[in-house]
């Protein structure tokens, strides 16, 4: 699990990074270095920079049939909200992506789970911004106040999920003058709790910075994800990420202990494009992750670059964490991704990641 507040302007994958991610940087402003990297040949080496991917464009989806049929952009469900927000702080609002049941995908679930239930805030206002592979019966409630949203979710192979905003209450009518926002309206303490039969838990104000977080709630392997991302008053684009983490179904040669893929997400849920790529462990016996992504329509937009950690170890599989980097297409460092991982156990379709990625702003 991971907990940790994220720099204003980058990700403190930044610094952790310098000597594998910014090498990349360095190359930026070298035309022969980029070219080569867009025609070269793409071959997995995680001895390489960048991996063995290129920049060219891709198939959409990658032409993967999993993505397809799992990851496309028709699997969040945009929800109309119009919740009362008055008297709330709309300068710093909260986006969470909540996904709950078999996230593993473990072929051993074969028991339906009840999630019927709710979250709820504390000096705060909730917005229904998309649910997460709802489908047959699993719906919204109507909403019956402005603190909570309410559910009816049944899960058995799968998972199900959603997107909010979460707002602040404050002690004033006026947003219009940020230092009187700061000192006067700042309002007491926010609070959040998720309420089903398999999980209740409650985060502080201070739990929900930064929050990338799974909790196992039995041994047949549900279990709740919890990924926050906080608002920002500039224009530079943050969103979520989800998908499969799976390690190689036998050993590799080349240093590769498995791959990923899925889903890049704007902060409410809408569909930008997919991504792929592979982990291991290089000669310096570094835990790294390159990948690549691509818009809706298969054009190159980032290559992926990182280290990853494995947290702790349970029945279902093995936990951990990742963080990193993407670069342009002329190799110039874009933004950073983060993020929580967990293996499961089956090795075509086991295996989940959840977190969020942030644009690099320059001003």
């Amino acid at each position: 699990m991971i907990r940790s507040r994220w720099c204003s302007k980058f990700f403190l994958a930044g610094v952790m990074l310098a000597a594998l991610a910014f090498a990349a940087c360095d190359s930026s402003t070298d035309g022969d270095a980029s070219d080569d990297i867009a025609t070269r040949e793409q071959k997995i080496d995680i001895e390489d920079a960048y991996g063995g991917f290129n920049t060219a464009d891709e198939a959409p989806a990658f032409n993967d049939p999993y993505l397809i049929n799992h990851y496309n952009a028709d699997g969040n469900l945009a929800i109309v909200d119009n919740v009362d927000t008055t008297r709330v702080d709309r300068r710093r609002p909260r986006f969470l992506m909540i996904t709950w049941g078999n996230l593993r995908d473990d072929s051993l679930v074969s028991a339906s789970t009840d999630w019927t239930g709710g979250l709820c805030a504390e000096n705060g206002v909730i917005r229904a911004v998309r649910t997460i592979r709802f489908e047959r019966n699993d719906h919204l409630e109507p909403r019956t106040s402005r603190e909570c949203v309410q559910w009816v979710s049944h899960t058995q192979p799968d998972f199900d999920g959603v997107i909010v905003a979460l707002f602040k209450t404050t002690d004033c009518d006026s947003l219009t003058d940020p230092a009187v926002i700061d000192t006067l309206c700042e309002g007491p303490p926010l609070s959040l709790t998720f309420k089903t039969g398999p999980l209740t838990i409650t985060f502080s104000e201070d739990e929900l910075a930064g929050l990338h977080r799974v909790i196992p709630v039995d041994d047949a392997g549900n279990a709740v994800a919890f990924n926050v991302i906080q608002g920002r008053p500039d224009i530079c684009r943050q969103g979520f990420l989800a998908g499969q983490w799976r390690p190689a179904p036998e050993r590799q040669d080349n240093g590769v202990q498995g791959f990923f893929r899925g889903q890049w997400v704007s902060e409410s849920g809408m569909h930008r494009g997919h991504l792929r790529g592979v982990y291991g462990v290089n000669r310096h016996d570094e835990h790294v992750f390159f990948g690549k992504w691509i818009v809706e329509d298969g054009r190159f937009h980032g290559l992926l670059i990182g280290r990853y950690g494995v947290a702790d170890r349970t029945r279902g599989g093995e936990n951990g964490w990742f963080e990193g980097v993407w670069v342009s297409r002329n190799l110039a460092a874009a933004g950073g991704l983060r993020g929580v991982w967990g293996t499961g156990d089956d090795s075509k379709e086991g295996g989940f990641f959840r977190g969020a990625w942030r644009q690099r702003c320059y001003h």
